[in-house]
């Protein structure tokens, strides 16, 4: 076995350690919303847990631009943020959606083909990427990312109670197929920076703004 030179083994940071990091603070708040949304759906509040998705996804958003521009991070820091990155978004897009879907399905067997297969689409695209790498010089993500699914997800949330209980759950399980889907195709997505970047939070913020008022409404 390899000796590690000590000056290497002093330098590296606790696991505690990179608890004390801009990106991987509000990386964990989006897991702590991802939480907040799974503790809701159990509960059938869902228009708080459509909030919860929506800030879970804000949180996404911000963490990698704020890792970027902090400096002193080293090669560790930015592997270790990256790994955190990829368990919130398995829990986010993976975990919390599939327990909405159940919990409107009233926890039936019917409904768990659904979950498994958002769980399994968003862990295989999340595992590809982990090994793989993203293309940063292409303008283009393969496959729907999983930010726009989870947004997608919470926008038909919203058609809860417009339509009819029944028609919504079945609406709610074609989508959540299709996300699955489209998140491991080879269809190609726009990646959205600049002015799209403002776009998607403006949708976002939207989302969040629509499904407050279901609740003080």
């Amino acid at each position: 076995m390899p000796i590690q030179d000590p000056s290497v083994i002093t330098r590296r940071r606790t696991t505690l350690g990179h608890f004390v990091d801009a990106a991987n603070l509000l990386t964990l708040s989006g897991l702590a919303s991802s939480i907040a949304a799974i503790t809701f759906a159990l509960n059938a509040e869902y228009a708080a847990a459509g909030i919860s998705l929506v800030l879970a996804i804000g949180f996404d958003n911000i963490d990698g631009p704020v890792a970027k521009r902090t400096h002193g991070r080293t090669d560790d820091d930015r592997a270790f943020g990256a790994n955190l990155d990829t368990v919130a978004d398995m829990v986010t897009a993976g975990v919390a959606l599939g327990v909405v879907l159940l919990s409107y399905g009233g926890f039936g067997v019917a409904y768990y083909p659904g979950a498994l297969v958002l769980g399994v689409a968003v862990a295989m695209r999340l595992s590809y990427f982990s090994v793989h790498g993203l293309d940063e010089a292409s303008p283009t993500y393969t496959g729907l990312p999983a930010d726009l699914a989870v947004l997608a997800f919470a926008a038909t949330m919203l058609l809860d109670g417009p339509m009819p209980l029944g028609a919504f759950r079945a609406l709610l399980y074609g989508v959540a197929v299709v996300l699955a889907a489209l998140m491991v195709s080879p269809l190609r997505v726009r990646k959205l920076t600049g002015r799209w970047y403002y776009a998607l939070t403006t949708v976002a913020v939207a989302l969040a703004t629509a499904h407050a008022a279901r609740i003080l409404l």
